[in-house]
């Protein structure tokens, strides 16, 4: 019985290696993507910055407002983040002034400042949540900032 548990083993092993080489190799593109696709898995906002809920259109370059992020691995955290980012990065101006508004009631929250050639950005809170910036990040074609917010249902 011991040979016989070997035997399937070593030979499970050397069929299945030719497999492996090929999916290493590239052979089987997208097959990853299946996977995530039949598992439902997605990145976390708190990578991603969340879905974009608001795209406000200036002519050649375009502001992305996504939703405001809490998630936590159980719940919501007390403090989270809300990116907005301006795309493509190409075609933005040497400074931008906007007015955001967060929460979606129709007054701003806060405003950026944003130099884009030094990407070096300025925050002026209008609600008692928005806390402060996080972060200035220039992604693969646009530029994000991230603003840290205290969570106003908690």
């Amino acid at each position: 019985m011991k040979k016989l548990k070997a035997f399937l083993g070593y030979t499970i092993a050397v069929l299945t290696f030719p497999l492996i080489i090929v999916m290493v190799m590239g052979g089987i593109s997208g097959l990853g993507d299946v996977f995530i696709e039949m598992t439902g898995l997605r990145t976390s906002a708190n990578f991603t910055g969340g879905e974009v809920v608001q795209t406000v259109n200036h002519g050649v370059y375009q502001t992305q407002i996504h939703r405001m992020v809490f998630d936590a691995l159980i719940g919501e955290r007390k403090q989270g983040f809300i990116q907005v980012a301006w795309a493509p990065s190409g075609a933005l101006p040497a400074r931008i002034d906007e007015e955001i508004d967060a929460d979606g009631d129709g007054q701003a929250d806060f405003r950026l400042g944003v130099d884009t050639a030094n990407k070096e950005s300025a925050l002026t809170p209008y609600a008692s949540w928005v806390l402060d910036l996080e972060g200035t990040y220039r992604l693969n074609d646009r530029l994000a900032v991230r603003v840290r917010l205290r969570n106003p249902s908690r």
